[in-house]
């Protein structure tokens, strides 16, 4: 196999520094030949000879790479010494890019022709029976091979057959139902055949008997209303083999557990696949699309926008929050670009709610962020290095995500919690006999394990609890204190950046049971500090979003709960003032 650019250029600077240590030994050695008369040392004409053996190799490995790519190579005997060399490997390096570029257009020029006519088959109607089984057969099937496509992960093997399978199928269907008048019989019967063997005699008999049309350019018949399906959110066509438990902060009776429950990491066999999303209604829409795929900077973009298109109007913002936490309940503190590294890609699916959330304030914008990329030039003057990045930079500025930042994290508080909640960094479980704190063993986002500190003697419960956090830019982490209380406790709620008192946190209070007449409605933290009492006897809650709005730099805080044995305010302000 010929070694690629990036690996010759690499043998090739490990070579120069080779040949520079080597060069110093030689001038020493040659030193002391002239002034002593001393020959050089055995083990050094050893490493001479394997230097000279090591080029005579890169030097055959540069020429073979050159010619595999079509390139005029140079005499071997030109080329004697690395910098000769250097220039033929530029240019089997600039060869290889081209190489690259051809082979990335004809992938999404392969794609395109995939989508559009799985995105026709999804047309096609029966005259008379709108639930005709057979063809309602096919079309899930085209959603699932369509899903394959738009996988950023890539199709699996099993998927990658099925397409290789079906789509000449679907072709060879579409053909006998808009062009079957300009067929002749040997024609109409290999295709006749091809749809038989992969879809049964029903849909072929259906087809000659002219009982299905596509619709659309055509001047068809419309689109018929499909039997309802049971509604998918934003699971898209693979549920996951569990969902979240429901986090709770009363512990067990017999178990003084934390009082926050994690996640179960998902079954690792269980692949999750956006669902297939409609035909976009922009033409330009496939190959924009194409193009963020083909980025790897992209793949949370591709992955929520997925999801996003599966699920539109389909699911309220409130359900579609509580379906994504209870998978992963920490999304929110993971970096928005950074998605697709966790959970083998999957927790990026979870960003979809931002898109959903940024959508509702500005209707439209999802597509305008896609259309974006038709002008969009890796690296020009102006543009970003990635389709990622330029989509980045399109949420924070035309969709103004650093001002809606703040407004979208307690939206996503008040459907999350109670049920399923979020994933907490620390929180504390207050009883009449002790404070129990519960913070995580290691720094890791999401981190299932837990570490418990038991506090018995005022002193230390009634006292600041800090917690210090650093915040990557638009990410949020989550705090909680909970009661189980016979009298009320107050609790201060401060929050520090540096020196600096801030108002970068969220409090929402989750009232008892039995308290229907109280609601829970969030408040932003005052920059003084905020004060709640009541703890145990108004609400058996707190919780606090800390977040950090700023688009490119990390923050780093100070929390301070600070817990009361009266329930009276303190002087800062009140939450109920």
């Amino acid at each position: 196999m010929t070694p690629n650019a990036d690996d010759l250029a690499k043998n090739l600077a490990a070579l120069t520094e080779r040949f520079a240590g080597l060069a110093a030994k030689l001038i020493q050695a040659a030193q002391e030949l002239q002034t002593s008369g001393t020959l050089p040392a055995e083990a050094l004409l050893e490493e001479l000879a394997a230097a000279r053996g090591a080029f005579i190799d890169l030097r055959s490995s540069v020429l073979d790479a050159a010619r595999a790519r079509a390139l005029t190579a140079p005499p071997q005997a030109e080329v004697g010494s690395l910098k000769a060399l250097e220039p033929v490997l530029q240019a089997v390096a600039a060869a290889g890019a081209t190489q690259v570029q051809v082979q990335r257009t004809t992938l999404v020029e392969a794609r395109r022709r995939v989508l559009a006519v799985l995105d026709r088959v999804m047309t096609i109607n029966h005259v008379d029976d709108p639930n005709f089984a057979v063809l309602l057969e096919a079309q899930a099937k085209a959603r699932e091979i369509r899903a394959a496509v738009l996988d950023p992960k890539g199709p699996t093997a099993e998927s990658a057959a099925a397409i290789m399978q079906s789509t000449p199928v679907f072709s060879a269907l579409l053909t006998l139902i808009e062009g079957r008048d300009r067929l002749d019989a040997e024609k109409c019967a290999v295709l006749e055949d091809s749809v038989t063997r992969l879809f049964g005699p029903a849909l072929t008999l259906a087809v000659t008997r002219g009982k299905l049309v596509a619709g659309g350019a055509g001047g068809s018949a419309p689109p018929r209303a499909r039997p309802a399906a049971p509604p998918k959110g934003f699971e898209g066509t693979v549920q996951p083999a569990a969902t979240a438990p429901t986090q709770r902060f009363a512990p067990p009776a017999s178990s003084p557990a934390s009082p926050f429950t994690p996640p179960p990491a998902p079954a690792p066999a269980i692949q999750e696949v956006a669902a297939a999303p409609p035909a976009p209604q922009d033409a330009g829409a496939a190959e924009t699309v194409d193009t963020a795929v083909l980025d790897d900077g992209a793949q949370w973009w591709v992955s929520a926008w997925a999801r996003w298109t599966s699920a539109k109007g389909t699911i309220d913002f409130n359900a579609a929050v509580k379906q994504e936490l209870s998978k992963y309940a920490y999304l929110l503190s993971v970096p928005i670009q950074q998605a697709a590294d966790y959970e083998e890609g999957l927790l990026a699916y979870g960003y979809s709610i931002l898109l959903d959330f940024l959508e509702r304030k500005s209707p439209g914008i999802v597509t305008r962020a896609l259309n974006s990329l038709k002008t969009f030039v890796p690296g020009k003057a102006g543009h970003a290095q990635s389709a990622g990045a330029h989509l980045y930079n399109f949420l924070l500025g035309e969709a103004r995500l650093v001002e809606q930042y703040p407004e979208f994290v307690r939206s996503v508080l008040v459907a999350a919690v109670p049920e399923p909640g979020l994933w907490t960094q620390a929180s504390i479980l207050e009883s009449t006999t002790e404070t129990r704190v519960f913070t995580h063993p290691s720094a890791r986002v999401g981190d299932p394990d837990h570490n418990s500190q038991r506090l018995t003697q005022d002193r230390q419960r009634f006292a600041d609890h800090r917690f210090a956090v650093t915040l990557p830019s638009l990410t949020a982490r989550f705090f909680a204190v909970a009661a189980d209380l016979s009298e009320p406790r107050g609790i201060d709620v401060k929050l520090m950046e540096g020196r600096a008192d801030s108002e970068d946190a969220w409090l929402l209070t989750i009232p008892p049971v039995d308290r229907v007449d109280l609601k829970s409605e969030p408040i932003r933290l005052a920059r003084e500090g905020t004060s709640v009492p009541g703890l145990g006897k108004d609400y058996a809650a707190l919780w606090v979003g800390v977040f950090n709005a700023q688009p490119e730099a990390a923050k780093n805080y100070e929390l301070t709960l600070t817990l009361r044995k009266d329930a009276r305010s303190s002087a800062r302000r009140s939450a109920k003032a």
